[in-house]
């Protein structure tokens, strides 16, 4: 069965995924959720989607975030678009930490500002500035590690000194980390 390639030239419908550059150099992807059309022009309402290509949520949780842009800005994207997603870090990503010593592995459950504001990397993804909050984990296994009390051991580290880990649960021996 041969895979269906979309088109750049087919027309943009209701459902079509499409990206467009913003006049700020934004490069924004989102699906066509609505088609306006007044005074020879046309315009489409976009649900926005994320660095990961799931649709983002406003802050109620509720609704959808919606952008309406031009039509003459919009162009199809294809299976094969992705976004450059080697530094942005969510809430519940596996990552390694190296030290000179040693590698930690853990799993983000946080982000912190340095000087106490408000941190975005919640809603957008990690920012480049907060501190990320780890525990710590076994890298075969996947388990906690604690401490001598019994409590659960964390880290917080910057994201520069990070790399994204995957999982693979089906190795032999168990749950293994990929680095």
């Amino acid at each position: 069965m041969k895979i269906l390639k979309l088109n750049r030239k087919d027309p943009i419908t209701i459902g079509s995924v499409v990206k467009s550059k913003l006049t700020t150099g934004k490069l924004i992807v989102g699906e066509v959720m609505n088609i306006i059309t007044a005074n020879n022009k046309e315009k489409y309402e976009l649900i926005l989607y994320d660095k990961r290509l799931r649709p983002m949520f406003r802050i109620d949780g509720q609704s959808y975030k919606v952008k309406t842009v031009d039509s003459t800005r919009c162009k199809l994207i294809d299976e094969n678009f992705v976004f450059d997603t080697k530094n942005i870090f969510e809430v519940g990503d596996v990552i390694a930490y190296k030290t000179n010593i040693r590698t930690k592995f853990g799993v983000i459950i946080g982000f912190h500002h340095p000087d106490g504001l408000f941190s975005t990397s919640y809603e957008n993804g990690y920012n480049g500035t907060d501190i990320i909050d780890c525990v710590e984990i076994n890298k075969r296994g996947l388990t906690r590690k604690k401490n001598f009390k019994g409590e659960i051991k964390r880290f917080a580290v910057l994201g520069d000194k990070l790399k994204k880990c995957t999982v693979d649960l089906w190795n032999r021996t168990g749950p293994k980390i990929k680095v």
